[in-house]
């Protein structure tokens, strides 16, 4: 035998004694390892259930951490014990140490010694790290929706952890990096069964736009057991003081079912004294829950932010100002916030939550809107809704077919998170004008700021969308849809559609797409008395809201 080969043996050897007792510590352990990232779990989804979920998370994890910590110095006692033939070798650290019974064993030079140790011990520290990463992947990945993980807080916190582990994995000894690879493939695969355990064994409800990132709902009536079918919720303005439970089923008085998931075993189970049944829809800001004030019969829809955006100041500025926005919004035909504040350094908003479907679901379902009763009393809605938003000097700025909610009490306008006030005192612009490009008018592509006029563009845009199934703008590239909105003007087969239901509609959507925003109707109050100007006598508010009420019964929800 060969000096190379007898040290191969021994270092095997070596190798083989490690590994055998960093098995037998970390099976003993392994109920311990499995609390750890339980409680890992509850951390990172913000459990606020109470006190034991943060009493186990640091007792599990200073378990955790003092057996490794431990671990790793009685091994390196061992190796430094030379107590078994290879064990000299796996006692030197890999960017540096004291080669010189390596070089002896292998028959080489000290620098061909070092370089093998390189050459050996990177792949495991590189393989080690790989898995450690997994390990965390995974366990972000059961509580947080897919995609939304690796936020710019978790990404920092993740790359100052992997090179401390680098750099720790470099100076330790070859046979500590081997015993923390086996620990960590052993953690990657308990935390790939308890992601695959807490994914929902049903497939999640269709989602709607108006569910996914942040926007808020609630609901009236008890309905505790999970009802897995398509409705849809909506989002509202505050009054938390009276509440009344929100629309009914016109027919039975029955509250609407709103279909939602079961909650992830990581995810909280109270926020602010509202006990959470399930989890209407999440997006890459928030996640929305079906919840219920303790004490309290009512149902409502709690929106809140992940927990690890609680440190992105432009976000928590968003969720703020969506919240004054939406407090400040009331009206029939808008959704209303029952109650928002902080509980635990994290913001969350109660809101109304709506039978029905947005109307970009119902046409994509139904097809376009044939009645003219019916899409009159939506472009009534949306205008007396309209009218409510600039009394109060605010502009939506992102009206279009999925912030507009069809229940069956009538439409509802959904999501002011991006609404402005017009005269730019209290919430400022951060750059780029928002909108959806198909409902966007020819001034907000400049720069000055949109007004009122821009959201009665988009109003007739919607109007236009619902009696032709699609905006009378789209193209098959944004050029040609910008050249249509800045040049060539809408589709004729789009704006037929309205006129062959309602001509005198035709004609005030026609107003609504002027170019020149001074030659629309100046806002949602002169989109009113526009609609009805036809009529004689003029008909007070009371008389449109039953105009809407009686042309939406024509309507098949």
């Amino acid at each position: 035998m060969t000096d190379f080969d007898f040290a191969v043996t021994t270092l095997g050897s070596g190798l083989m004694v490690v590994a055998v007792l960093t098995l037998v510590v970390r099976l003993a352990s392994l109920p311990l390892l499995l609390r750890s990232q339980r409680a890992a779990q509850q951390r990172t989804s913000g459990a606020s259930d109470g006190s034991a979920s943060s009493e186990g998370f640091s007792t599990a994890a200073a378990g955790e951490l003092a057996l490794g910590l431990c671990g790793a110095v009685c091994l390196v006692l061992l190796l430094r014990g030379n107590m078994v033939s290879g064990f000299d070798a796996l006692s030197q650290a890999i960017a540096w140490g004291d080669t010189g019974a390596l070089s002896h064993m292998l028959g080489r030079s000290s620098a061909m010694a070092q370089f093998s140790l390189l050459v050996v011990g990177i792949p495991i520290l590189l393989l080690c790290l790989l898995c450690w990463f997994l390990t965390q992947r995974n366990l972000l990945n059961s509580v947080v929706p897919g995609g939304t993980w690796i936020t710019a807080p978790v990404r920092r916190r993740l790359t100052a952890l992997f090179v401390l582990r680098a750099v720790i994995g470099l100076l330790v000894p070859v046979g500590v990096v081997v015993a923390a690879l086996l620990f960590q493939l052993i953690a990657l695969v308990t935390s790939w069964r308890m992601r695959t355990a807490a994914a929902p064994a049903t497939p999640p409800p269709a989602q709607h736009p108006a569910y996914g990132p942040p926007t808020p709902y609630a609901q009236t009536a008890p309905a505790v057991q999970p009802v897995h079918t398509p409705p849809v919720p909506a989002f509202p303005p505050a009054q938390p003081a009276t509440y009344v439970p929100a629309q009914a089923q016109p027919a039975t008085g029955a509250a609407p079912q709103i279909a939602y998931q079961e909650l992830h075993p990581g995810e909280p189970r109270t926020i602010a004294g509202y006990q959470l049944l399930g989890r209407i829809g999440s997006g890459g800001m928030g996640t929305v829950y079906l919840a219920r004030r303790e004490g309290a019969a009512t149902q409502v829809a709690l929106k809140t932010i992940h927990p690890e955006l609680l440190d992105n100041a432009e976000l928590l500025r968003r969720f703020e100002r969506e919240a004054e926005v939406l407090a400040m919004v009331s009206g029939a035909y808008t959704a209303r916030v029952l109650d928002a504040g902080v509980a635990a350094g994290r913001p969350y908003l109660a809101m109304e939550l709506l039978d029905g479907r947005p109307l970009d679901v119902y046409l994509r379902e139904q097809g376009p809107i044939r009645s003219p009763e019916a899409l009159r009393a939506l472009a009534l809605a949306l205008a007396l809704a309209l009218s409510g938003v600039h009394r109060l000097g605010l502009v939506h700025r992102d009206l279009k077919p999925a912030n507009i909610m069809l229940t069956s009490a009538g439409p509802r306008l959904l999501d002011f998170g991006i609404a402005a006030i017009v005269d730019g005192t209290r919430l400022t612009r951060t750059g780029g004008g928002p909108g959806t490009l198909t409902y966007m008018a020819p001034e907000q592509f400049g720069d000055e700021p949109a007004g009122p006029a821009a959201d009665v563009w988009a109003w007739a845009c919607c109007v236009v969308c619902a009696a032709h199934g699609a905006s009378p703008f789209q193209a098959t590239s944004t050029g040609a849809v910008i050249r249509r909105i800045v040049d060539t003007g809408p589709e004729a087969a789009a704006l037929a559609a309205v006129q062959a239901l309602d001509p005198a509609l035709a004609a005030a959507v026609g107003r609504a797409l002027t170019a020149d925003p001074v030659a629309r109707p100046a806002d949602g109050a002169a989109l009113v008395e526009l609609l009805g100007s036809h009529q004689s006598p003029p008909k007070d508010a009371n008389a449109i809201r039953d105009q809407i009420t009686q042309g939406w019964r024509t309507l098949a929800l």
